[in-house]
């Protein structure tokens, strides 16, 4: 029984981020926001067509999302070190936005939800994390690698291991918090992607 819902989990994965799996375009950056825009609706279909019971809705927590702050400051600071990024008009309310949206609803709604069974606690580094925390968050992972694969497979492992650790910070947030502070600290995450790729972009 629990490995139907895992599978029915991938199932829905799969459906949301098809169009970005198809939309991606090795020369736009913007194409992703179209696609996200479908992916959005399909979201929104999926809310309406599963329901899981949670509680998502807690008070708004400070500290949680600050931490997402730095930790986005650093990943995305180590980025843009090395690697050059395109902007497009549609760069901010795709990343800050939709994607997190969409992220969080599926990941963590319905994805912590059909993954209960794998709850117990497991040492990553010094955090102790929920087990389907992990597995989710290398699902996360292999889709956002997937997505961005048919650019360059070196940028695809970077965008994948963003969207792993994101993935974690979100997924334990949403766990203790609920799903809007998750979403929030998912777009705090990833403020410094819009920021980084504009700040280059003004000089």
């Amino acid at each position: 029984m629990e490995l139907l819902k895992f599978v029915d989990m991938i199932l829905v994965v799969f459906v949301v981020y098809m169009p970005l799996l198809i939309g991606k375009s090795k020369r736009s950056e913007e194409s992703i926001f179209w696609a996200s825009v479908i992916s959005l609706v399909l979201t929104i279909i999926v809310l309406f067509l599963i329901k899981t019971g949670n509680a998502e809705f807690k008070e708004f927590a400070v500290v949680p999302l600050m931490m997402s702050f730095a930790f986005g400051f650093v990943a995305y600071g180590l980025y843009k070190l090395n690697f050059s990024w395109e902007v497009r008009a549609f760069s901010p309310i795709t990343w800050l936005v939709l994607l997190t949206t969409i992220d969080n609803v599926i990941f963590r709604k319905f994805g912590l939800y059909y993954t209960s069974a794998l709850s117990q606690k497991l040492q990553l580094l010094f955090w102790n994390i929920q087990g389907n925390v992990i597995v989710i968050a290398l699902l996360c992972a292999f889709i956002y690698f997937l997505v961005f694969a048919r650019r360059n497979v070196l940028q695809a492992v970077i965008e994948g291991s963003m969207a792993f650790v994101v993935s974690i910070i979100a997924g334990h947030i949403y766990l203790l918090y609920g799903l809007f502070n998750a979403i929030l600290a998912q777009s705090a995450f990833n403020f410094w992607r819009v920021a980084f790729i504009h700040h280059s972009h003004a000089k």
